[in-house]
């Protein structure tokens, strides 16, 4: 736990400050992005493709070994851990409906993005925020932390 608290720290201290390598949604006729951009955006894509899919070792893994998801109800840590939480929800009938990253940011081996998300849990849709903290991997974006947060919704 001590590592995953220096990993935000570091991230959060460091990575605004750095020579600039960031990236956010890209307009409509704007220059092509970089092979690292696109590697951590497909991160997304594939996470929301293999869950609705009902994949979730595949889901898990797009984490590192040492990855944890973090929301309102569950700290997982480790791929297992992670794995067996998206099974449960698979297995509720959750679906994923888009993520829709705000900013991203990155740098050298470590990447963030924030966004927004939306999924249908049990046939209620419901919205929310969500953060992803990516390292690259023996050349592989892969998710270290992951946490997402269910928006207040109406009534």
């Amino acid at each position: 736990m001590k590592r995953a608290f220096v990993l935000f720290a570091a991230l959060f201290i460091a990575l605004p400050f750095a020579a600039p390598q960031t990236a956010s949604p890209k307009p409509e006729g704007r220059e092509q992005m970089s092979a690292d951009e696109a590697a951590i955006r497909q991160v997304s894509e594939d996470w929301i493709r293999f869950y609705n899919a009902g994949g979730a070792a595949k889901v898990a893994a797009l984490y590192t070994d040492d990855g944890y998801y973090l929301s309102a109800h569950i700290l997982a840590h480790g791929r297992q851990a992670i794995e067996a939480y998206w099974e449960r929800g698979i297995k509720a009938g959750g679906h994923i409906d888009f993520i829709k990253p705000l900013t991203l940011y990155y740098t050298g081996d470590l990447a963030y993005c924030a966004g927004t998300y939306q999924a249908t849990n049990a046939g209620v849709m419901v919205d929310g925020r969500i953060l992803i903290v990516l390292r690259k991997v023996n050349g592989k974006w892969l998710m270290a932390a992951h946490e997402t947060v269910v928006r207040d919704q109406p009534l």
